[in-house]
């Protein structure tokens, strides 16, 4: 039989349909098919871009890293000039007021004739354990807080009251004299060596950026307006506050692990203070113009009788009672007189609490 046809006739299709359609699928998917080797050709030029950018990210961070830690080594050299010795000194005389033996109540006499709120001057308050060396002294620095002891010791009729019953404690708003040291601590921190090591460990560019950041803004603005208060200030108000077991029931408010003292546990219980009154424009001989130690007992009540149960308000309502008690015993150490004079004038008796 003819199966070719003439010419004009078109070729015909031999066999069954399904078997010649099956043929025309078959050839179509070899055609498509990915071979393998087209295969690790794309994934490896995946990896080659990947590996790639990975080493180009690596190399620009550590760059980075190396410019910054080369900018803050001659800040060590030209800043820490200056810094150092500031810090160096005043570290000095806040160890030696917290040996484990007290040097005993000392008053001069030209201390009741200075008026504090008129010059410019330094203040720190930390637990006397604290302050055992260099090292935990810049470690708690830190934390230091313008509490109402400042307020009520050196400023007439303050507002610290209202504060407390906001919650807040007295005086942390104040950003006047004396001028807390804790910040020249957090401004300087860009020289320190725990500083170098977190940046160093940051592990991408968005993350160093902050160091970075942080770095230029020191030194730009927070460094040398630190150093200039440190190196005006006349005189140096240092708080230290003893140990005693019951401020341990305070530690889960103030962030310290359980059984552990806290200086805002010791600020609502009983316990020495050693206030120092220092200075600083004394270069020769001792400069201590007032050192006594003292403990603060106080309490607050409502009139009304409705005490809040807010519990963070009733902390800083009794550290504010207790650091002002604390207050008005120094400065009736340092001029009796003076505050008996007051005392009397206000209607109550030279002692009364």
């Amino acid at each position: 039989m003819n199966t070719s046809g003439g010419p004009g006739d078109k070729p015909r299709d031999i066999g069954l349909k399904a078997i010649h359609d099956a043929r025309i699928e078959r050839g179509a998917s070899k055609a498509g098919r990915v071979s393998g080797m087209t295969w690790l050709f794309g994934i490896g030029t995946v990896l080659v871009v990947v590996i790639g950018a990975w080493i180009y990210r690596d190399r620009s961070l550590d760059a980075m890293k190396e410019e910054l830690f080369s900018k803050q080594r001659a800040a060590t050299t030209t800043v820490g000039a200056e810094w150092y010795p500031l810090r160096e000194r005043l570290e000095k005389l806040t160890i030696e007021a917290a040996a484990p033996e007290y040097k005993g109540d000392h008053v001069d006499p030209a201390a009741a004739k200075w008026n504090l709120t008129d010059v410019p001057g330094l203040y720190l308050r930390m637990r006397t354990a604290d302050a055992k060396d260099a090292e935990s002294l810049r470690k708690k620095a830190k934390d230091s807080a313008r509490d109402s002891f400042v307020g009520c010791f050196l400023r007439e009729n303050n507002p610290s009251m209202a504060a407390a019953a906001k919650g807040e404690d007295a005086g942390t708003g104040w950003n006047d004299q004396p001028w807390n040291l804790r910040l020249a601590y957090q401004t300087t921190r860009i020289l320190s060596e725990e500083w170098t090591t977190e940046a160093k460990n940051a592990e991408d560019e968005i993350h160093f950026r902050v160091f970075m950041q942080q770095y230029e803004k020191a030194i730009a603005e927070e460094i040398p307006h630190a150093i200039d208060i440190v190196k005006r200030a006349q005189f140096f108000l240092l708080v230290l506050d003893e140990d005693v077991d019951e401020a341990m029931q305070f530690a889960p408010d103030s962030g310290y692990r359980a059984g552990q003292i806290s200086e805002e546990g010791l600020q609502q219980v009983v316990h020495p203070s050693r206030v120092h009154l220092i200075d600083l424009r004394t270069k020769d001989g001792d400069p201590t113009l007032l050192r006594v130690r003292r403990s603060a007992d106080a309490d607050f009540h409502f009139v009304s009788g409705a005490m809040p149960n807010n519990a963070y308000t009733l902390s800083a309502l009794k550290r504010q009672v207790m650091n002002c008690n604390l207050a008005e015993q120094v400065k009736t150490a340092l001029n009796p007189t003076k505050t008996a004079d007051a005392a009397l004038d206000a209607g109550a008796a030279p002692d009364a609490k």
